[in-house]
């Protein structure tokens, strides 16, 4: 870490601090990768909109020196012990708050001071205890309850108490980044949110309401705008571009779990059948697993049914009924990152019709298999539902709200009951025509290119390099690296970024306006 932080030095001895009176409160610096990424665009905002940063800090933090490293006399906060009456008096309203979820068993109402935090509680219990879904209320809950609500209070009293703009996470799920994000924003704060590593972004929050509108989300226009700036051709040779970088490995942390030469990949429908003993007279409808408990509500605005769990359940009770077609459920294949203790798929696959088939993590077939072997993909709102529908013209089904929804090429359903029809009529269901893959393209194209901008000194990292334990030892080196070979396309990055978030109507950073600048569209 030493050479890095002399490296580090060097290069952000360019900048000056920018100081306009005003300060951004930032997430407390634990993981490396995410410290490292949040301070890089701490110092875009500060030289944008010259708010200095003040670090939340706590004994589990990086060290103050590595944090100077960017920013000379930085700043922390260290967030206070409160006193033993006051601590009495929260866990009296966190009790009252438990009871009342409780007795009417809906954790997702639950709300403190007017801000919504059912959703979040739900899935850091899913998280913390590592289950598919929350079978009944225990008093586990009171903790989760009471580490949110003090959370709430502390990030207030921060930022009322001195001169703030704003905050800085990294998420906009967990407590610890939800909490902080939605409490700025609650009380009149602006809101930053930092995401990705050598692919990232950074979003600008006003709205409480905003807080759901995921990173790498395309509006309409949007799609309709690269369409028409890229043109057909254009248009297929981009794809073709990021599909392959995409299947490569080179984008996304969690794609390379997904498309893999480890994995069993088939381009012959028929070879695919008869290893799995399936009827080829049959369509083949793929339901692509979630990892229940990766935060299934906090993400997104709404969702059909309670949970992940809850859909993958009662989706495979309808397919038990369901003799017309050939029902594939694929485990998620990050899945080894999200365990379950409370659930067996091997027990609840162990007698189901010979119409359906269970892909577990230990036998999984590249995703590519799909554009040969698929005929319609079902999720509640994964990533396949607008991959699958790109690559294939594979219509895809989903069950609840998510970064695509509503761009014309997926099927919608608003209900259970408009769910099951859809479900009841799959083998009428046809391929998407050449406009809707079009646009499924367009689709691909902005969430895995154009929504984010290029960070050259933040290494690539997979979900296993991004967990490793041991990431503080070897991940400075190679940042350290990377300031060596890239330090100049990192400055002219930087400057470019510090122009965009600089401008009064600001809201994302991405590459589409500088993709079309730099191709003359």
């Amino acid at each position: 870490m030493d050479e890095f932080i002399k490296e580090n030095k060097i290069f952000w001895s360019q900048f000056t601090i920018n100081n306009n009176g005003k300060k951004l409160l930032v997430e407390e610096p634990i993981r490396p990768d995410i410290t490292h990424a949040n301070a890089i665009f701490v110092a875009i905002i500060n030289q944008a909109r010259g708010y200095s940063p003040v670090w939340l800090y706590n004994k589990h933090c990086q060290k103050i020196e590595l944090l100077q490293s960017y920013f000379p006399g930085v700043n922390i906060t260290i967030i206070q012990k409160k006193l033993l009456v006051r601590k009495f008096r929260v866990l009296f309203i966190v009790l009252i708050k438990f009871l009342k979820i409780y007795f009417t068993k809906d954790i997702l109402k639950f709300s403190y001071n007017g801000v919504k935090y059912g959703d979040i509680i739900y899935d850091a219990y899913l998280s913390k205890y590592q289950v598919a879904t929350i079978r009944k209320i225990d008093t586990r809950i009171i903790k989760l309850i009471a580490f949110c609500i003090f959370r709430h209070i502390k990030i207030r009293n921060i930022l009322q108490n001195d001169d703030y703009a704003g905050v800085l996470v990294s998420h906009q799920i967990g407590i610890s980044s939800g909490v902080m994000l939605r409490v700025a924003l609650a009380y009149g704060y602006q809101g930053y949110l930092r995401c990705g590593h050598h692919q990232a972004t950074l979003q600008r929050f006003e709205s409480i309401d905003e807080v759901y509108d995921y990173e790498y989300k395309p509006l309409p226009f949007e799609i309709r705008l690269i369409i028409k700036r890229l043109r057909t051709k254009n248009l297929e040779k981009v794809f073709l571009k990021v599909s392959k970088k995409q299947i490569g490995g080179e984008g996304d942390q969690s794609i390379s779990d997904a498309f893999s030469q480890d994995k069993h990949y088939y381009t012959n429908r028929k070879f695919f059948n008869q290893d799995y003993h399936l009827d080829s007279n049959k369509k083949n409808i793929f339901v692509m697993l979630h990892a229940f408990n990766d935060y299934p509500h906090s993400h997104f605005r709404w969702m059909i049914f309670k949970d992940y769990y809850d859909w993958f359940i009662q989706t495979l009770k309808f397919a038990k009924k369901d003799k017309s077609v050939n029902w594939i459920f694929k485990q998620h294949p990050s899945i080894k990152h999200y365990i379950t203790k409370d659930i067996s798929f091997k027990e609840i696959f162990s007698k189901c019709p010979e119409n359906i088939i269970y892909i577990d993590e230990n036998n999984q077939i590249d995703t590519q298999s799909l554009i040969y072997c698929a005929d319609l993909i079902v999720t509640c709102l994964g990533s396949a539902g607008f991959e699958l529908p790109a690559l294939g013209a594979i219509p895809s089904v989903t069950a609840g709200d998510n970064f695509y929804t509503q761009l014309g090429f997926a099927i919608e359903p608003k209900s259970r009951e408009e769910y099951y029809d859809v479900l009841s009529n799959v083998s009428k269901i046809e391929k998407l025509s050449s406009q809707q893959q079009k646009i499924a393209k367009a689709t691909y194209i902005y969430i895995y290119q154009f929504s984010r901008v290029r960070v050259s000194v933040c290494p690539m990292l997979s979900l296993d390099k991004g967990r490793d334990k041991n990431i503080n030892y070897w991940y400075w080196k190679k940042v350290t690296k990377l300031y060596q070979q890239e330090s100049v396309n990192f400055l002219n990055e930087v400057q470019t970024y510090i122009k965009d978030v600089s401008k009064s109507d600001f809201k994302k950073l991405n590459s589409f306006k500088e993709y079309c600048t730099r191709h003359n569209l």
